[in-house]
């Protein structure tokens, strides 16, 4: 599997550490560059990387549009890849940021290698999706279906050609930013091999799975690190509920609310980047237990 990844060493002779950034479901590097400018500005070195099935990393799928995975434990294999082979010769300490599928796997990651980073900071991390009852009861007994029956690399129905390039502003469920809205909109189009469409039956299914490990009792006291989850008030993408049962499990753990966002919160209006750097910073300065 060839991943893709980028590393940018600190800006400063006495670095802060390194931080591991992890993109969220159809994300890419690009994406990023703002926040890595800020992290690097806050003197960390930082690598970023595209999990697999996405951005340029190697495409999984035969339709290579397909959002696809064979297992979610694969995700996790990509980012022991990224601190294997990257971390080693970066400086220390290092820090994980995850944003939503990133978020998800970063718990993952800290709950098995629980000496590897020093504190873990997430954004809306996929715990739970926001989805009615009754489809939520029948979607993965449905994807697990279809994967029995070899569908399990088709997309989920309104997943194919759903690249979201000719979704208005007025109509996404990511952020209530237009300018960066349209920004992330015009790095796909200035590069289309970046783009990832709705997800596989496959995806459903193994995402479900990994969700229910994921809020099962006790998960979080696997978590060693200092951990800050920060959830949107407004999220439409997931429900912040399980954010805050898994929080209260963890050892030293925050949980930080944004009143005034969508699900994307690095990606928000100025307003309210500005107060999520605020807890991010004194998160990341304290010396003390959370």
């Amino acid at each position: 599997m060839k991943l893709r990844a980028a590393v940018w060493p600190a800006v400063t002779d006495r670095p802060r550490g390194t931080m591991v950034v992890c993109t969220g479901r159809t994300e890419f590097i690009e994406k990023y560059f703002e926040f890595i400018g800020e992290v690097l500005a806050r003197g960390y070195a930082v690598v970023c990387f595209d999990w697999r099935g996405q951005g340029l990393s190697q495409r999984i799928a035969a339709d290579r549009m397909a959002g696809h995975v064979r297992r979610f434990s694969d995700y996790e294999l990509d980012l022991e890849a990224v601190v294997a082979q990257l971390l080693p010769d970066l400086p220390k300490p290092h820090v994980l940021f995850g944003h939503s599928m990133g978020g998800h796997i970063a718990l993952r990651y800290l709950a098995a290698h629980p000496k590897v980073f020093a504190k873990a900071f997430l954004s809306a991390p996929m715990l739970k999706a926001w989805m009615p009852a009754l489809l939520r009861l029948v979607s993965m007994p449905l994807a697990w279906t279809m994967r029995s029956i070899g569908r399990g690399e088709g997309f989920v129905p309104g997943g194919k050609g759903s690249d979201g390039l000719g979704l208005p502003f007025e109509s996404n469920r990511v952020t209530s930013d237009p300018h960066r809205y349209a920004r992330n909109n015009a790095i796909l189009r200035a590069d289309p091999e970046l783009i990832v469409c709705g997800p596989t039956w496959t995806w459903v299914g193994e995402a479900f799975r990994s969700m229910r490990g994921l809020r099962r009792k006790g998960f979080g006291k696997c978590i060693q690190c200092p951990l800050l989850i920060a959830g949107a008030a407004h999220d439409r993408i997931v429900n912040q509920g399980p954010d805050m049962t898994l929080i209260r499990n963890v050892k030293r753990g925050l949980f930080v609310l944004f009143s005034d966002a969508e699900h994307e919160l690095v990606q928000e209006r100025d307003e309210v980047r500005r107060v999520f750097w605020t807890a991010a910073d004194a998160f990341l300065a304290a010396n003390k237990p959370v």
